[in-house]
């Protein structure tokens, strides 16, 4: 279509606006049109389309409707948005040219919703923008926003767009409708992106922390899945960027992808300015630059700063690559340069592997080791291990500002750290290990380790060689664990499940996890109306079999375990196995809660009835109740003394009565290793290696006596 008839397309187009619409006048849009122009012929389905959008615009710019019939004024940001309407309009005209009255009439509505939706998704409608036809043939990116061709669509993208703007009812709508359509036409991607991204919207909604985790993890698993399949696709990464550059980066490690994004449509919008709209484009710019800053990735920023001011008054880039690469380049090399170094050594790895697996003591060891190795070595690994060992002081602090203030502080400096070597695995995995072992009801890094995990298996599959069979085994177990905490279970599952059918053979022990965990999902409940407390060890055994599985990490099991103490405490209220068993029901709902409030209300609770609970000496009871104890954060409860106490009592009851112990061998070495941590966090060394030497002799096979020969502890 040449620029002549598209002048003339305008000319009669807006000739037309001019006298069938008095919101139109022709000092608004009257640019091309001479003073004493015919009115030409129009379509009346275009009239009637357009004095619908029309008093829409004006309904959306003035929030109220407007019904004189000829205004004596109209606000200048209406006046900005006809211009742009007329220019929507005419794009239309051309394009359907050649299409029958019937085709043309629905391809304008189709095209003129598509548009509206489109300029929604930066977050708000701009009266500024001028709307660019997506679809023109001369654009050199492959794949781009394609024009939704049936009205379910169309509302589902309107519901989407409203709920961008905060409509959180328009936001269940939308992910409802966008759900149903996707399993009408699974392959459709845009329906798969716009899906991705209402399901982040249902995130944002949440009252939940765990649930906002978990559906933003699951819009962006979708988002990821249709880059992956259509990575030239404009909307997904237009949509992908936005999410990705509006999650709070201590929790989600996206704003790289954010960056990606918004430099791929950067690019695309130089060969192929009809891909985005001039303010899109804009807002593009201003997002890509403050993610670049957020990196702290000044040159790539300042490279995008240099082309927000030399755009032009048609949106395009003066600019050209050849800066953008040098840039780039003189990234890369500052990388390498700064990278250099010997890296871990064989000392340095030993160290660091006692000090994960060891108490504040193998801690110590390992930050004085560090704090001089790094100061001639300065190669990322070395770094990350020692933000690692540091964060490791608050594992073993005692004071609460200590536990949270090492963490946080580890936490941003391995973030920047994997922002700054995002392709080093090593890294990865040092950061992924850490977001796992820091207390998700504070920290909230299961997404963390779910984004570094999947990075890590990616890389796997590419190059098998460089992990252990072992470490592969142990990230996918780990990643379930992380769709776990983020209550993805069917993810989670499903994962577990793939690791059991690896084709390498599993350990016994991983075998063991995988099982256990299939087992506590596996959890029905049980309708406890069927049995009664009038046979009490039959109500008993029940009792401890649902704590059993709470305990194991089955929140139903948890829960029914709690109301069957309730039930059996009713009926004895002096019975101090229903009394102990009860409060240890209610320490398992603190565990479980996704609340740090409600974790505590448990937790205290639970240890208020247990300070008076036991009358006797009873080891079941006394090992549960250590075991309890134990569990606890030291630096919130401080109840190590009150655990040695436990565990040591029942340690002197198993080793007095082995012909008929009171709790069974595998937990005597578990005592065994509990016991001896606990010395050894309270500074009682020789009563720990005494314990630990014990362990190894009674149970030198066991996963705790192989820990604690990493750690340097022999039987001698």
């Amino acid at each position: 279509m040449g620029k002549k008839v598209r002048t003339q397309y305008r000319q009669n187009l807006i000739s037309t606006l001019i006298k069938s619409n008095p919101y139109i006048r022709p000092e608004n849009v009257l640019r091309e049109i001479e003073p004493k122009q015919e009115v030409a012929a129009v379509l009346e389905p275009v009239k009637e389309l357009v004095h619908e959008r029309v008093q829409q615009l004006v309904d959306e710019v003035v929030d109220e409707l407007v019904q004189i019939p000829s205004p004596e004024s109209i606000p200048a940001q209406i006046q900005l948005s006809l211009e742009a309407l007329v220019d929507e309009l005419v794009d239309i005209l051309v394009q359907d040219q050649d299409q029958s009255f019937s085709n043309q009439n629905n391809s304008i509505k189709t095209e003129n919703s598509n548009k509206s939706n489109k300029s929604k998704v930066n977050g708000s409608y701009s009266n500024q923008t001028r709307e660019k036809n997506v679809n023109k043939e001369q654009s050199q990116v492959s794949s781009k926003v394609s024009i939704p061709q049936n009205e379910p669509l169309n509302a589902a993208i309107e519901l989407h767009n409203e709920g961008i703007m905060g409509n959180k009812q328009a936001v269940k709508s939308a992910y409802n409708s966008l759900k149903d359509l996707a399993k009408q036409d699974k392959n459709n991607l845009e329906i798969q992106a716009y899906l991705g991204s209402a399901t982040t919207l249902l995130g944002r909604d949440a009252n939940s922390v765990t649930d906002k985790m978990k559906y933003a993890l699951e819009g962006l698993k979708l988002l990821d899945a249709v880059v992956e399949s259509a990575p030239n696709l404009v909307i997904a990464r237009l949509l992908r960027g936005n999410v990705s550059f509006r999650l709070p980066e201590m929790y989600f490690q996206r704003t790289s992808t954010a960056i990606e994004d918004f430099s791929f449509l950067v690019q695309a919008y130089e060969k192929d300015s009809s891909i985005l709209t001039e303010s899109e484009y804009n807002e593009v710019l201003k997002n890509v630059i403050e993610a670049c800053k957020r990196l702290n990735q000044l040159e790539k920023a300042s490279m995008f700063q240099n082309k927000s001011k030399t755009v032009n008054g048609e949106g395009k880039v003066k600019g050209n690559s050849t800066s953008s690469k040098q840039s780039s380049s003189k990234s890369s090399t500052k990388a390498k340069k700064n990278s250099k170094g010997k890296g871990l050594t064989d000392e340095a790895i030993n160290i660091y592997e006692r000090a994960l697996n060891g108490s504040s003591v193998e801690v110590q060891e390992a930050i004085e080791f560090f704090e001089n190795f790094v100061l001639t070595n300065s190669a990322p690994e070395v770094e990350m291990a020692y933000l690692d060992v540091q964060s490791m002081q608050g594992r073993d602090s005692i004071n609460t500002y200590d536990m949270f203030g090492s963490a946080i502080k580890s936490l941003k400096a391995m973030d920047s750290l994997v922002n700054e070597y995002p392709s080093n695995r090593d890294l990865r995995l040092v950061r992924a290990n850490h977001s796992l072992r820091l207390p998700e009801n504070f920290f909230r890094r299961a997404t963390t380790a779910v984004s570094d995990i999947e990075y890590l298996l990616k890389e796997y599959e590419n190059d098998p060689t460089y992990l252990t069979e072992e470490t592969y085994h142990q990230l996918l177990f780990d990643l379930g664990c992380a769709y776990e905490r983020l209550e993805m279970i069917e993810e989670a599952n499903e994962t577990w499940n793939r690791l059991l059918k690896t084709k390498t053979s599993l350990s016994e022990v991983m075998q063991q996890k995988v099982y256990d965990k299939r087992e506590v999902y596996a959890f029905q409940e049980i309708n406890l109306s069927k049995y009664s407390t009038s046979n009490k060890d039959q109500f008993y055994n029940m009792a401890k079999e649902l704590h059993y599985l709470g305990a194991k990490g089955s929140k139903k099991a948890a829960k029914q375990s709690l109301e069957a103490w309730e039930k059996a405490l009713k009926a004895y209220p002096n019975c101090e196995v229903a009394n102990t068993y009860y409060a240890a029901s209610a320490a398992l709902m603190g565990k479980h809660a996704s609340d740090p409030q409600e974790m505590f209300g448990e937790t205290i609770k639970a240890l208020k009835i247990l300070k008076t609970s036991i009358k006797t000496d009873n080891p079941e009871l006394l090992y549960l109740r250590g075991s309890i104890y134990h569990a606890l954060p030291e630096g919130f409860f401080h109840s190590s003394d009150k655990a040695i106490k436990d565990l040591k009592a029942v340690k002197s009851a198993y080793e007095s009565n082995r012909e008929k112990p009171p709790i069974s061998h595998e937990q005597y070495v578990k005592l065994l290793f509990d016991l001896g941590q606990l010395y050894k966090k309270t500074s009682f060394l020789d009563n720990a290696e005494k314990t630990f030497i014990t362990l190894l002799k009674v149970a030198p096979e066991s996963k705790y006596a192989q820990r604690l020969v990493s750690q340097g502890v022999n039987k001698e």
